[in-house]
């Protein structure tokens, strides 16, 4: 089942969480086949917390952008192989999946390297006169040799590897304390090595050991192991014992986690000519292998946004993006779509009034929950019914939720905006960024931030406000920005602005500032009473 992200604008207010989440709960409910996923853009303000709290909903899950990633693309299925695991495994690893390469991982699945076939089969027509370079697990002989251990003491072989392929004079002469030794059915001379200092006695051909020679081994803590091959193959096959890390690659190695974007995989690909990369996941284990087949088709992620519709508003990323849906109250901005999408866009005071609808429309009743979260978002973004922006229809839709969710407005709202306007404890940024929107209006780039308050806020804070606007104005090239304070109880708002457009200022609101502040009574809607009035301010100034 695909998931679709729904998620509002950047810096959420408590609408853009709160319809994000109801939306996403009427999509599940109307639809069966995607799974519909509520999402933010940014942290939650205090009021959207208490709103969440006291509804015991969690916050939606954070996103940090909707580009491309590798974890969208449907890549192969890796082939993992333990470090220790044999050379005989690997290979038959390869042959199972029909892979070229594999990924060597550790004992918790973390990636250690890679090992191609050509690596692998360059062991097959090698000799090698011994381990003596190598830890090999015993275990790795018995399984490759598909041997059976009839005494074991060993869980670790590093030595040279003899075959008792001569007189017992010369195998005697030539054995060293730590060796392996590979025997036929000659029980002289696996009595003679056992006790010479071997460490691991192998019998070919599927013969029976004596007692005798297993309880000397025993005593002396020589490993013994029977296994089905004639000598000449245990000897060709011992060497695909050798554990895998030994000749894996580790330098150089290119990889892709889960969050890279489809640009950055791309412009990696087109550097280096590998057949494959492997996929790793945030505790750099391998899931998958990628391949440039693989970035040819690829599935965009699908987004539905609600209380926004500007792509300088959404998230990053949002052009490479299928946006399904937009549900919004505000003017229509920029957002391009590649196909006719659903585009709903109402002129009321709130994107939670238009989600109570959709509920209505289907006769679906939202649980106490879903109700009482559109009710906080439609209560927060008309104030209380107090904003322009609020319709009949935002206060009908209000008061039909509270009945759901069992809520007084009055006091609930009045407890809301009590928790959401305490400015104690916040940074500057914190203050500016609770809830900013940015416009481009004609050749001017603008920024508008509002913040609810009770009561007046002391100079010094809106000193060191007007200093941090002024850096960021600076910083990101802004033409001017703004920062209401707006005192929801007696309806007003004081600004704070930063720019050199004061001329922009005094068309838009009559005004004549000195400093970097102004009153303005009874307005206390950014889109409602101050966007427009900018807009037609710079169209009288063209």
């Amino acid at each position: 089942m695909s998931d679709i992200y729904v998620f509002g604008h950047r810096n959420p207010d408590t609408d853009s969480i709160c319809s994000a989440i109801a939306y996403s709960d009427f999509k599940n409910l109307t639809e069966k086949d995607y799974n519909y996923i509520p999402a933010r853009l940014g942290p939650i303000n205090r009021e959207t917390q208490f709103v969440l709290d006291y509804f015991g909903v969690p916050v939606p899950r954070v996103i940090e952008n909707v580009y491309t990633q590798v974890s969208d693309i449907h890549f192969d299925k890796p082939v993992n192989v333990n470090k220790n695991a044999s050379m005989f495994e690997a290979w038959h690893m390869i042959l199972q999946h029909n892979a070229r390469t594999i990924n060597i991982v550790d004992d918790s699945g973390k990636f250690l390297g890679l090992a191609t076939l050509g690596d692998i089969a360059k062991v097959y027509l090698e000799s090698s006169s011994g381990f003596s370079g190598y830890a090999v697990p015993v275990k790795n002989i018995v399984e490759t040799l598909k041997g059976e251990a009839l005494v074991l003491k060993e869980e670790v072989f590093s030595g040279n590897i003899i075959v008792a392929a001569m007189q017992i004079d010369d195998i005697q002469s030539r054995i060293k304390e730590g060796d392996l030794l590979i025997v036929g059915n000659r029980k002289d001379v696996q009595l003679m090595a056992v006790k010479s200092g071997i460490k691991i006695l192998v019998v070919t051909g599927g013969h029976e050991v004596p007692g005798d020679v297993l309880e000397t081994a025993g005593a002396n803590g020589v490993t013994v192991i029977k296994v089905p091959y004639d000598t000449f193959d245990t000897v060709k096959l011992i060497n695909e014992s050798l554990p895998v890390r030994y000749i894996m690659k580790t330098e150089d190695l290119i990889t892709f986690s889960l969050e890279d974007t489809i640009d950055d995989v791309k412009e990696t690909m087109l550097k280096y000519r590998y057949r494959n990369f492997p996929v790793l996941d945030g505790q750099k284990r391998p899931v998958g292998m990628l391949a440039r087949s693989h970035i040819l088709d690829y599935t965009r992620k699908n987004v539905i946004l609600v209380d926004h519709n500007e792509k300088s508003q959404s998230a990053e990323g949002i052009e490479q993006a299928s946006i399904l849906e937009i549900i919004d109250h505000h003017r229509i901005g920029c957002l391009e779509t590649g196909q006719p999408i659903v585009f709903i866009n109402r002129p009321v005071g709130c994107t939670a009034t238009i989600v109570c609808r959709n509920y209505e429309e289907r006769n679906i009743m939202p649980s106490k929950k879903i109700a009482g979260l559109m009710c906080a978002a439609i209560l927060s973004d008309t104030l209380m019914f107090k904003s322009p922006t609020c319709t009949g229809e935002d206060i009908r839709a209000a008061k039909k939720l509270a009945g759901i969710a069992g809520i007084e407005i009055e006091k609930f709202a009045r407890a809301m905006f009590e928790a959401g306007t305490s400015l104690e404890g916040k940074t500057e940024e914190e203050i500016f960024f609770t809830d900013f929107k940015e416009f481009k209006i004609g050749d001017y780039k603008i920024g508008v931030s509002q913040v609810n308050i009770f009561n007046n806020s002391p100079e010094s804070l809106k000193n060191r406000l007007i200093q941090f606007m002024e850096k960021l104005r600076t910083d990101r090239e802004y033409d001017l920005l703004l920062l209401m304070l707006t005192d929801i109880i007696n309806e007003v708002s004081e600004f704070l602005f930063v720019g050199n457009h004061r001329e922009l200022i005094r068309r838009a609101f009559g005004v004549d500032v000195g400093g970097n502040s102004f009153l303005l009574p009874r307005v206390v809607s950014r889109k409602k009473q101050v966007v427009p009035r900018i807009i037609s301010a710079i169209n009288s100034l063209s």
